[in-house]
C-alpha cells in the first residue's frame, strides 16, 4: 500500500513566542519541542496551554497533529473535530484540518471515516490533488477491508455450522448409545432375578402337583417333592 501524503500535518505558530496571550507561551515551547522531535513534551505543553486557555485554536490543532504523529489516533481525532468544529468560517483551515483528520484515521486503518474527512476537505478546496489522490487511496482500501471483512464472517459462519453439525452428530450418537443402554438394561436378567422366577415355577409346580394328588387321591412320590 502506497503511503498516504501527509502535507497537511505541519504546525501553527502562536502570535509570538511570549505573547500575553494566555497559554501562547506553552504553545512556544510546545513547538520547540516537536521540532526537536519530542512528541511527548510537545503534547505536554499543548496540553499546559488547553488547561489555561480551552480556547487556544493554535494549541488544539497543534496538539492533534502531535498525538497523529504519536499515533494515538483516537485522541487526535477528537481534537480535530474541537478544531475544525472552532473554524467553520475558515473554509481554507478548515479544509486543511478536515485533510490532516484523514490522514489519521486512514494511518490507522478507519478506511470509511478517512474517506468522509477527505471528501469534507474537497468540497472547500476542489482543486487539492493531495486530497483527491488520498480519497482514492482510502477508498481502494476501503474496498479491500470490506472485502476482508465479508471473507472473515462466511469463515465465521461456515465454523459455526461446522461445529454445530458435529454437535448434533455427537447429541445424536449419544442419545443412540443411551437408548442402547437402556434396552439393553431392560433386556439383561440379574441372576438374582432369574433364580427368583425359577424358584417361583418350581413353587408354581409344585402346588399344581398337590393339587392333582389330591384330586385323584394319590400319596406322594418318595414323601416329598424334588
Amino acid at each position: 500500500m502506497k503511503k498516504f501524503l501527509l502535507i497537511g500535518l505541519c504546525l501553527l505558530m502562536g502570535s509570538s513566542a511570549f505573547s500575553q496571550k494566555k497559554g501562547d507561551r506553552d504553545v512556544y515551547f510546545g513547538n520547540k519541542a516537536y521540532k526537536a522531535g519530542d512528541l511527548k513534551s510537545a503534547v505536554s505543553n499543548y496540553e499546559k496551554a488547553l488547561k489555561v486557555n480551552p480556547a487556544n485554536n493554535v494549541a488544539r490543532i497543534n496538539l492533534a497533529i502531535a498525538q497523529s504523529k504519536l499515533k494515538v489516533a483516537d485522541q487526535s481525532v477528537k481534537n480535530f473535530d474541537e478544531a475544525i468544529k472552532a473554524n467553520k468560517n475558515n473554509q481554507a483551515l478548515e479544509a486543511r484540518l478536515n485533510y490532516d483528520k484523514g490522514v489519521t484515521l486512514a494511518k490507522n486503518k478507519k478506511y470509511q471515516e478517512a474517506v468522509d474527512a477527505f471528501k469534507k476537505t474537497l468540497l472547500n478546496t476542489p482543486e487539492d490533488s493531495n486530497a483527491r489522490e488520498n480519497l482514492q487511496k482510502a477508498l481502494n482500501e476501503l474496498k479491500k477491508q470490506q472485502q476482508q471483512n465479508k471473507n472473515q464472517q462466511k469463515q465465521n459462519k461456515d465454523q459455526k455450522q461446522d461445529q454445530k453439525n458435529k454437535q448434533d452428530q455427537q447429541n445424536k450418537q449419544d442419545q443412540q448409545k443411551k437408548q442402547q443402554q437402556q434396552q439393553n438394561q431392560s433386556q439383561k436378567m440379574t441372576k438374582e432375578q432369574a433364580d427368583k422366577l425359577l424358584q417361583a415355577l418350581r413353587n408354581q409346580e409344585k402346588e399344581t402337583r398337590k393339587k392333582l394328588q389330591k384330586k385323584n387321591g394319590a400319596p406322594p412320590a418318595n414323601g416329598e417333592d424334588w
